[in-house]
């Protein structure tokens, strides 16, 4: 209830301007209860964010999947989708933005890590660590998606997918 209530008064009246007790008010529950989930409304906006994505990923991806081209195309697509359906929203972009933007990339690095632990090549021959691969990763997928999202580039979502992909599947080697 606090969380559907939350999600229409943002759409009503934006973050800013939402307070505890609207929230309450529009849940029909007491402040205690509100505070008993959530310490501030921080807090359950990035709830609200990391759900949503997470149904967004569940939606598209395998519970199964694991780290390879199909999946890495389905995800770095999804984080495009995701990002361009928040764009010309009237949510204040200062508040916003960087729950956002540590939520969506927190559960990108969560899922790539887990793929690279479901991975069957052993990880002592690895020639860096797990993580570093899933951070590396996430932050190339998030900012490519952050930057794409402006309006700047003219690449369509398939075109954006297929750049990063390439990107992260090949590297610039051949560049050099």
């Amino acid at each position: 209830m606090l969380k559907q209530a939350f999600i229409d008064l943002m759409r009503e009246k934006g973050f800013s301007s939402i307070t505890i007790q609207d929230i309450t008010d529009k849940a029909d529950v007491n402040r205690s209860t509100f505070y008993t989930h959530f310490p501030d409304k921080y807090a359950l906006l990035e709830t609200t964010i990391r759900e949503k994505f997470q149904r967004i990923l569940e939606s598209k991806l395998s519970p199964s999947a694991q780290w390879n081209p199909e999946n890495l195309r389905i995800l770095i697509q999804a984080v495009l989708e995701h990002f361009k359906s928040l764009n010309g929203r009237c949510y204040p972009v200062d508040t916003i933005n960087p729950i956002f933007e540590r939520t969506v990339q927190e559960e990108v690095y969560s899922l790539l890590l887990h793929w690279l632990k479901l991975s069957r090549a052993e990880p002592s021959e690895w020639p860096f660590p797990a993580e570093t691969l899933a951070l590396m990763t996430s932050w190339a997928i998030f900012g490519a998606a952050a930057d794409w999202s402006k309006g700047t580039s003219r690449l369509s979502t398939e075109q954006m997918t297929e750049h990063v992909l390439a990107v992260i599947t090949e590297g610039t080697i051949k560049l050099l």
